[in-house]
Order: C-alpha cells, then sequence, then structure tokens
C-alpha cells in the first residue's frame, strides 16, 4: 500500500486504511452536523432539530458499522479490538504512514466531537431549563386567574 491510500480502498476493500478512511470521512460529516446543530439551539430554531437528529442517528449507524467492519479487519490479523488494535498494526507497519495520517486525524475529530457534543447538551439544557420556568410561571399564574361565569361575577 506504501504512502497513500488506494483509490480501490476507498471504494470498499476491507482494509484498515480503507475502513479508516470511510470513518474519518463520517467523523467529518458527523461534526460538520454537530456544528450545524449547535448554531440551529443558539438560533433557537428548535423545529430543525428533528431533521438534525434523523441525520445524526443516520451517521451513527454507519460508525458503528464501520467501527465493527474495523475490529473485524483487526481480528483477522489476530490483533485486539479498538483503537490498541490499530496501534499494534501501525507498529508492525511503521511504512503505513497514510493510514497512520488517517488514524490520527480521526482521534482528533473523535475529541473535536466530543467536545461539540458537550457543548450541544449543555446548551440544550439551558432551554430545558428556560422551557420550565416559563411553564411553571404560566402554571402559577393559571392559578391566579380569575374566572367569572355567564353573568360576570368571580367564581
Amino acid at each position: 500500500m506504501g504512502n497513500s491510500i488506494r483509490q480501490a480502498d476507498i471504494l470498499g476493500e476491507d482494509t484498515l486504511g480503507c475502513i479508516l478512511q470511510l470513518e474519518l470521512d463520517n467523523a467529518r460529516l458527523f461534526l460538520a452536523l454537530l456544528e450545524r446543530e449547535q448554531s440551529v439551539l443558539t438560533a433557537g430554531n428548535i423545529d430543525e432539530l428533528v431533521l438534525l437528529t434523523a441525520e445524526k442517528d443516520r451517521l451513527v449507524d454507519q460508525l458503528l458499522k464501520l467501527d465493527i467492519r474495523r475490529n473485524r479487519c483487526l481480528a483477522t490479523s489476530g490483533l485486539p479490538e479498538g483503537g490498541k488494535g490499530v496501534e499494534a498494526w501501525l507498529s508492525v507497519n511503521p511504512a503505513e504512514a497514510a493510514v497512520a495520517g488517517v488514524w490520527n486525524n480521526l482521534l482528533e475529530l473523535a475529541r473535536l466531537a466530543r467536545q461539540l457534543n458537550h457543548t450541544n447538551a449543555v446548551i440544550t439544557s439551558t432551554w430545558l431549563q428556560y422551557t420550565r420556568q416559563t411553564l411553571s410561571a404560566l402554571q402559577g399564574a393559571a392559578g391566579q386567574i380569575m374566572l367569572y361565569n355567564p353573568k360576570g361575577q368571580a367564581v
């Protein structure tokens, strides 16, 4: 494979380089969705969240499938699953600089996604707290409203 990822790898071979590249591509899309989600949340465009959630679910499903493929690929080489397996593969394939680069980029995107997801959770929590306070205030005000019968008398 050398220092570059071959086109065949990107098209679907179950080589580690191919799978990691697909994971990286999907992680980039996921990060872009998280950034869009943050914009939607900060702008208060809550209605758009339904579409974003569906897109995020689709990408998470794709990433989970790629994780399974990666672990299967590592297992066929007698390596452990996950990051330890990738690191072990890279240690016995030092000439695979392109694969190492993709792996490092993937790790960085995962770190950024965790941070962004945490920030979005804080924003969501703030919106939820605001909504609860507003609902509580409305319920309190409704309890103090004077109601009148058809004769105009307070009931």
